[in-house]
Protein backbone atom coordinates (compact mmCIF):
# COMPACT_ATOMS: atom_id res chain seq x y z
CA UNK A 1 0.00 0.00 0.00
CA UNK A 2 3.01 2.27 0.73
CA UNK A 3 4.84 2.03 -2.47
CA UNK A 4 0.98 2.35 -4.46
CA UNK A 5 1.00 5.98 -2.74
CA UNK A 6 4.38 6.73 -3.65
CA UNK A 7 3.90 5.67 -7.13
CA UNK A 8 0.42 7.68 -7.04
CA UNK A 9 2.39 11.17 -5.63
CA UNK A 10 5.89 10.86 -8.18
CA UNK A 11 3.43 10.39 -10.53
CA UNK A 12 1.38 13.21 -9.79
CA UNK A 13 4.57 15.20 -9.36
CA UNK A 14 5.75 14.40 -12.84
CA UNK A 15 1.94 15.62 -14.31
CA UNK A 16 1.69 19.38 -12.65
CA UNK A 17 3.49 21.53 -15.56
CA UNK A 18 5.56 24.47 -14.34
CA UNK A 19 5.31 26.19 -16.92
CA UNK A 20 3.13 29.91 -16.30
CA UNK A 21 0.86 30.74 -19.14
CA UNK A 22 -1.77 32.78 -19.23
CA UNK A 23 -5.07 32.01 -21.26
CA UNK A 24 -5.59 34.68 -23.93
CA UNK A 25 -9.62 35.20 -25.76
CA UNK A 26 -9.24 37.35 -28.31
CA UNK A 27 -12.50 38.54 -30.46
CA UNK A 28 -12.41 40.16 -34.10
CA UNK A 29 -14.94 42.87 -34.54
CA UNK A 30 -13.35 43.78 -37.74
CA UNK A 31 -14.58 43.34 -41.19
CA UNK A 32 -10.79 42.10 -42.01
CA UNK A 33 -8.73 39.52 -40.57
CA UNK A 34 -6.12 40.59 -37.70
CA UNK A 35 -2.90 38.98 -36.03
CA UNK A 36 -2.50 40.25 -32.35
CA UNK A 37 1.21 40.05 -30.88
CA UNK A 38 1.41 40.04 -26.85
CA UNK A 39 4.32 41.32 -25.08
CA UNK A 40 5.65 41.22 -21.70
CA UNK A 41 9.85 42.05 -21.19
CA UNK A 42 11.53 39.30 -23.00
CA UNK A 43 8.33 37.14 -23.98
CA UNK A 44 6.64 37.39 -27.17
CA UNK A 45 3.50 35.58 -28.66
CA UNK A 46 2.08 36.16 -31.93
CA UNK A 47 -1.44 34.48 -32.81
CA UNK A 48 -1.90 35.00 -36.17
CA UNK A 49 -4.68 34.85 -39.38
CA UNK A 50 -7.71 35.98 -36.42
CA UNK A 51 -10.87 36.11 -39.23
CA UNK A 52 -13.53 39.07 -38.93
CA UNK A 53 -16.60 37.98 -36.37
CA UNK A 54 -13.92 34.98 -34.81
CA UNK A 55 -13.38 34.24 -31.24
CA UNK A 56 -10.17 32.36 -30.20
CA UNK A 57 -8.52 30.77 -27.39
CA UNK A 58 -4.97 30.58 -27.05
CA UNK A 59 -1.86 29.95 -24.92
CA UNK A 60 0.58 32.44 -24.03
CA UNK A 61 4.02 31.15 -22.21
CA UNK A 62 5.68 33.45 -19.87
CA UNK A 63 7.87 30.58 -18.46
CA UNK A 64 11.39 32.35 -19.32
CA UNK A 65 10.13 35.88 -17.96
CA UNK A 66 12.57 38.06 -16.57
CA UNK A 67 11.73 39.27 -12.98
CA UNK A 68 11.02 42.53 -13.81
CA UNK A 69 8.50 45.28 -13.96
CA UNK A 70 6.51 46.43 -16.93
CA UNK A 71 3.61 46.83 -18.89
CA UNK A 72 1.30 44.30 -21.50
CA UNK A 73 2.44 45.41 -25.05
CA UNK A 74 -0.34 44.76 -28.15
CA UNK A 75 0.36 44.81 -31.73
CA UNK A 76 -2.41 44.74 -33.96
CA UNK A 77 -1.71 44.18 -37.45
CA UNK A 78 -4.45 44.05 -40.48
CA UNK A 79 -3.24 41.13 -42.39
CA UNK A 80 -4.75 42.97 -45.86
CA UNK A 81 -2.94 46.21 -45.30
CA UNK A 82 -0.24 45.00 -43.04
CA UNK A 83 -1.04 48.29 -41.03
CA UNK A 84 -0.03 47.60 -37.30
CA UNK A 85 -1.62 49.46 -34.19
CA UNK A 86 0.49 49.62 -30.94
CA UNK A 87 -1.22 49.33 -27.23
CA UNK A 88 0.08 49.52 -23.78
CA UNK A 89 -1.49 48.25 -20.61
CA UNK A 90 -2.00 47.06 -17.81
CA UNK A 91 1.53 46.65 -15.05
CA UNK A 92 2.88 43.81 -13.36
CA UNK A 93 5.60 43.54 -10.94
CA UNK A 94 8.46 40.91 -10.42
CA UNK A 95 7.79 39.15 -14.18
CA UNK A 96 3.89 37.95 -12.76
CA UNK A 97 1.12 38.22 -15.48
CA UNK A 98 -2.20 37.34 -14.46
CA UNK A 99 -3.99 33.77 -15.74
CA UNK A 100 -6.35 35.54 -18.17
CA UNK A 101 -6.10 38.22 -20.90
CA UNK A 102 -9.68 39.24 -22.85
CA UNK A 103 -8.33 41.21 -26.34
CA UNK A 104 -11.35 42.71 -28.28
CA UNK A 105 -10.10 44.43 -31.07
CA UNK A 106 -12.86 46.85 -33.08
CA UNK A 107 -11.62 49.57 -35.20
CA UNK A 108 -9.25 51.54 -33.69
CA UNK A 109 -9.96 50.33 -30.31
CA UNK A 110 -8.78 47.53 -28.33
CA UNK A 111 -10.38 46.60 -25.35
CA UNK A 112 -8.57 44.85 -22.62
CA UNK A 113 -9.38 42.92 -19.50
CA UNK A 114 -6.76 41.17 -17.18
CA UNK A 115 -7.76 38.80 -14.79
CA UNK A 116 -6.48 35.93 -12.49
Amino acid sequence: MKYGLFIIAILFAFSCSTNKVSTVNIENRNPYPISITLKALNCQQTFSAIASGEKKQEKFDWTSIEKKEGQYVILVMNEQTKGVDSFSHGFYKNGELCGFVDIISEGSQLKIQLSE
